[in-house]
């Protein structure tokens, strides 16, 4: 993940190392991104609400020293790019749910127990998108000169975080981690940016990577609900596998096309493309 060094102070550990030119979100999400195609621009279509361009940048600057950058590749970073959806229906995370035995299903939505298979990685899913979220609260990150305000978590749940990444400490006790697995056939290889939003009587980030949607929830009076469909809190560790997170990130393309849903129906919920695999 690094390009270049320089002398300073680590955001994660503290301490006085050289820094890694880091990542806001992992290089290997841009590589899944990038057309497989003889195209001249195989780059990727970044979107803002001032327009939409292709572009090689990735969100980068001086923020951990080596030992953090690779504790968060080993934590979370690694596992979450091998199981996420990789293009032409590669899926792992998903073909391993689906062998389990569901614990419930509702209307177009199946939850599987994420402890039923140990291969699920559920500390990783949740160090993940931690570390993610965590990153967005540090500092304003810009990407193609566009900029990206920091978060804000509160000084409290930020330190509790930090402490958690850094292995310190137990994942903060008023937090929780959602996670929503696509059920589309050929789900969008696109991320985004947290997204920060009140919910409830907490807040709420959320994260979008290819074919895993993730919400972290802060708050001093967190629901009863959150702490049911946490993925790590819950004594049923539930994954759910439905389009909710496609069909979110659809409507925030749609938005920043200058399209909403009409009052006599809504756009139908489109199918990704069959890119080709990376192994």
């Amino acid at each position: 993940m690094a390009k270049g060094k320089i002398r300073g102070v680590c955001a994660l550990c503290g301490q006085l190392r050289e820094l890694c030119e880091s990542h806001f979100l992992p290089a290997a999400l841009y590589r899944l991104l990038r057309a497989t195609t003889k195209k001249s621009k195989p780059d990727p279509v970044l979107m803002t609400s001032a327009g939409r361009q292709q572009t090689s940048f990735q969100a980068t600057q001086y923020l951990l020293c080596d030992d953090c950058e690779k504790r968060f590749d080993r934590n979370g970073e690694d596992w979450v790019m091998k199981h996420c959806y990789r293009g032409r229906g590669r899926f792992r995370l998903r073909s391993i749910l689906e062998r389990c035995v569901p614990i419930g299903e509702e209307n177009d939505e199946t939850i599987y127990s994420a402890s039923s298979d140990p291969v699920i990685g559920i500390d990783q899913l949740v160090y993940f998108c931690s570390s993610v979220v965590w990153r967005a609260s540090i500092r304003d990150w810009y990407s193609s000169g566009k900029r990206y305000e920091a978060i804000c978590l509160g000084n409290t749940y930020r330190e509790q975080i930090r402490g958690y990444l850094l292995g310190e400490l137990q994942f903060p006790e008023r937090a929780t981690v959602l996670v929503v697995v696509s059920r589309l056939k050929f789900p969008h290889l696109a991320f985004n940016f947290p997204e920060a939003a009140r919910l409830e009587s907490c807040y709420s980030h959320t994260l979008h990577i290819s074919g895993i949607t993730f919400q972290l929830r802060l708050g001093k009076q967190m629901p009863q609900s959150a702490y049911e469909t946490c993925v790590l809190r819950s004594p049923a560790h539930p994954i759910f596998v439905s389009n909710a997170g496609d069909a979110r990130v659809q409507r925030s393309v749609l938005r920043l096309m200058g399209k909403v849903d009409t009052p006599w129906g809504s756009y139908p919920l489109i199918e990704g493309f069959k890119c080709k695999e990376l192994k």
